[in-house]
């Protein structure tokens, strides 16, 4: 069975809606609470509920919860069923960068001109069309941009208890390909555990890199030990907390892991239908990523990117597959 509803809310009736849960954003509480856990059945399916007159699209699988909000187009929710979430999606004004949750770029950004902001049609605006078929799966589009910014699709589906997929794809129109950029922005008081390259080569010597930023132009690849990491107790991983200078890392592919007392959240690398290009930038050698926020933007995301991907169908339709798994403590 398809369903099809309108995405585009008033953007009073969303802000009303947001301000009205800043108070339960704030404790990690679910945007649904409210709702009978009993109302989403069967377990993995999707149902429409409403909130402050607000649709969400809310889906439960074992002891966890997932919820999409289609006036930001993207997941806001992944945690218990009676919270907290484990994702930072606060209540915003519409006209910021900080709808959190599931962020989804094209790249590579240091081709982006500006460098900065992303396109508003893949980080600020709602979803244009929306989707539940065949029982568990939902489906959003984003609007398309100007120029490049071509419409992205998010596709989430429980694939097995506990571990949710997370799809994108679009239709590829450059003559170099595009990466996907899948970030999640996670909630207050995680640790982050990555793990350094077994190998360590002159290029890296740390086994990881600093990204540039805002502040920092380019890549560095030697460097003194980051404020923000310290060595695990068995020295093969690094424990990563954000302190009140930004910083951004990044490692060879691999699981990314943020705990907190309450449970375990990992980002499992990606798959990629299309035919990838054989680019050796910093994105492509160290494509699992941390960026760890100011104290002016205190938030933490995780990130796994694709390789530059060409289309290999008729149809110019390429796509980036992650998988996160939910663990209690």
């Amino acid at each position: 069975m398809n369903i099809r509803i309108s995405a585009t809310p008033r953007i009073i009736l969303r802000l009303t809606a947001w301000l009205a849960l800043a108070a339960a954003a704030t404790l990690g509480m679910s945007l649904s609470l409210g709702h009978a856990a009993d109302k989403v059945a069967p377990a993995g399916s999707w149902s429409r509920v409403d909130l402050q007159g607000l649709p969400m699209w809310v889906s439960e699988s074992g002891d966890w919860r997932a919820e999409v909000d289609p006036s930001r187009g993207r997941l806001t929710y992944l945690g218990p069923r009676r919270g907290p979430n484990f994702l930072n999606a606060p209540a915003q004004p519409a006209d910021t960068l900080q709808f959190g949750g599931h962020r989804v770029w094209l790249g590579p950004q240091s081709e982006w001109k500006p460098f900065w902001p992303p396109p508003r049609q893949w980080e600020m605006a709602p979803a244009e069309s929306i989707q539940a078929r065949d029982g568990n799966i939902l489906e959003l589009e984003s609007p398309p941009g100007p120029g490049d910014a071509v419409a992205i699709r998010r596709t989430y589906r429980w694939c097995e208890a506990g571990k949710l997929e997370c799809a994108v794809s679009w239709k590829e129109t450059t003559p170099r390909g595009r990466q996907a950029i899948q970030i999640f922005q996670i909630a207050e008081g995680a640790v982050i555990e990555a793990t350094p390259a077994s190998r360590l080569v002159d290029s890296a010597p740390r086994g990881f890199i600093r990204l540039p930023l805002s502040t920092r132009a380019t890549t560095e690849r030697v460097f003194d030990w980051p404020a923000q990491a310290t060595k695990s107790a068995t020295g093969d991983t690094i424990l990563l907390r954000r302190k009140p200078a930004e910083e951004k890392l990044g490692f060879p592919l691999q699981t990314l892991t943020a705990r907190w007392p309450q449970g375990e959240l990992h980002l499992h690398p990606g798959t990629s239908t299309g035919n990838p290009q054989g680019a050796t930038d910093a994105d492509t050698e160290f494509p699992s990523q941390v960026y760890l926020g100011a104290d002016a933007a205190p938030f933490v995301e995780i990130e796994q990117l694709s390789q530059r991907l060409l289309p290999s169908q008729s149809d110019g339709r390429v796509s980036h597959t992650v998988i996160v798994e939910l663990r209690h403590p």
